[in-house]
């Protein structure tokens, strides 16, 4: 939704950071691997990434602006609750980003609801897609 405020580095970054989320629980649902699949897609452009990077903790101070923190937080955020569960492995990894990204504990509290009423409208938009078929 956000991703093109983003140049290069932050975008791999940014990948980083939803694949480690999508890990933390050790179960990823198909919604979660569809909604990762979303954020790959939209990242439009081929950024190589090894698997070596997927496991390494990406460096935070690329994400160089307010806007773009809060980009990545909505997008990481919309992730983590858009398969309509928050386990305390990603509530607990997302918390710590948030707080080394600067964010007051208000500021996540807003950025989790728009997250989450996000999310409900894909569900609402796909439904309505379902129902027209």
């Amino acid at each position: 939704m956000f991703l093109r405020m983003l140049n290069d580095d932050q975008k791999r970054s940014l990948l980083v950071i939803a694949f480690q989320l999508v890990q933390t629980d050790h179960s990823i649902s198909e919604k979660e691997d569809a909604l990762l699949d979303e954020v790959i897609n939209g990242l439009r452009t081929d950024i190589p990434v090894t698997p070596q990077q997927l496991y390494e903790r990406p460096s935070l101070t690329i994400f160089d602006t307010r806007p773009v923190r809060v980009a990545v937080m909505l997008e990481i955020l919309t992730l983590a609750v858009g398969d309509n569960r928050f386990p305390a492995a990603e509530s607990k990894m997302v918390s710590a980003l948030a707080k080394e990204l600067g964010f007051s504990a208000d500021d996540l509290a807003w950025m989790t609801s728009w997250a989450g009423r996000s999310a409900a409208l894909l569900d609402e938009a796909q439904q309505r897609m379902a129902d027209s078929a």
